[in-house]
């Protein structure tokens, strides 16, 4: 395949701007989708030693003016910088700009925005608005905002995972990174080795605080990830602070003081309407109204550990034997894909709500 390795502006600006555009985002968010790997190239770095490791199924983002790679990785040109707080990386018109996580909710946003932890602060501020959101239901406006995307979410929300890095930075002083503002992994004398040793997710959020901190801020708050998806739900239905309720962020249908578990991140979610109770999925997009009974045994399973908790929630709740009580729980599992919760990491005595 090495003579189908050509830059991409060859084919055409609109195919280069798609495929950078697309490779971008990946690279931004650390997760692949359509493509394996994503290297971008600082202004003045050495590129050779990529055409030695690239692949078909890779993309490399090369500064204007730099040579293009051999091999099958496919190449495309940016302008710009994507790496101090403020810069712009353009690909053709299209630009993006990089942004403090606490600048971004005062700045106005004008076009699509990278938002990162560049210290301990902005570490510490998303950590507390998350915090916030699971007390009140009220969300930071940034992460509402479509234009905005939060870099390396998925480290977020399972920094223990082990991957070789798909979203890798060679940097202008010959060192190698990943993504927005994560850990040295190796130099560019030693690409192969450093790019193919596989490292948990966190390493992507070195550059925020120690590895050791944010994984300990992580593991004492299991519903990070479930704030997460909670934030795309309100993208997604184009929400606005207090224009809804969501369950688990201020609100429950079932508050009975019973709840030992928090819902799986991706677990549809519970959404007060003026219409009623909508039961929302945000990885299916499907949406559909529940009875207020239906709603009851949803928040149940959902915040239980086992169906046996759920099912004696139910039954106390509904006035019903836990034979009645067991069914509704199997039947909103099967017909609405739900699951029961994990046992949260720290809850409220108050309000059941995990921190």
């Amino acid at each position: 395949m090495q003579a189908s390795s050509i830059d991409a502006a060859t084919q055409g600006e609109a195919f280069a701007e798609r495929v950078g555009a697309r490779a971008l985002r990946e690279w931004i968010i650390g997760e692949p989708q359509t493509y394996t790997r994503v290297f971008l190239v600082e202004s003045g770095a050495n590129a050779a030693p990529i055409d030695e490791v690239a692949v078909e199924g890779d993309v490399v983002l090369l500064p204007d003016g730099s040579e293009p790679i051999r091999g099958a990785a496919t190449a495309v040109h940016y302008s710009g910088a994507l790496t101090e707080i403020g810069d712009e990386l353009f690909l053709g018109d299209r630009g993006v700009e990089l942004q403090d996580y606490v600048a971004a909710e005062f700045v106005q946003i004008i076009g699509p925005t990278a938002v990162c932890f560049p210290d301990a602060a902005s570490w510490q501020a998303f950590l507390d608005d998350a915090r916030l959101a699971r007390r009140t239901g009220v969300f930071p406006s940034a992460l509402l905002d479509p234009r905005v995307i939060l870099a390396h979410r998925g480290a977020l929300a399972n920094p223990q995972r082990i991957a070789t890095p798909s979203a890798i930075r060679v940097r202008a002083d010959g060192r190698v990174s990943v993504g927005v503002r994560g850990e040295v992994i190796g130099s560019i004398d030693d690409l192969r080795s450093a790019i193919t040793a596989p490292l948990p997710q966190i390493a992507a959020w070195a550059g925020a605080a120690s590895i050791t901190t944010i994984a300990a801020d992580l593991a004492d708050r299991d519903g990070v990830g479930r704030y997460l998806h909670a934030t795309d739900l309100m993208k997604m239905l184009r929400l606005a602070n207090g224009s809804a309720r969501i369950g688990g962020f201020g609100w429950s249908p079932l508050d009975d003081g019973r709840a030992d578990a928090e819902p799986l991140p991706a677990d549809p979610f519970l959404l007060e309407t003026p219409d009623g109770v909508v039961l929302a999925d945000v990885t299916t997009l499907r949406r559909q109204l529940l009875s207020p009974l239906t709603a009851t045994v949803v928040a149940a399973v959902q915040t239980s550990r086992s169906h046996e908790v759920a099912t004696e929630r139910v039954a106390r709740r509904l006035g019903m034997t836990a034979s009645a009580a067991g069914a509704l729980c199997r039947d909103a599992v099967s017909a609405l894909s739900i699951h029961v919760g994990r046992a949260a990491a720290r809850e409220s005595r108050t309000t059941g709500i995990a921190e």
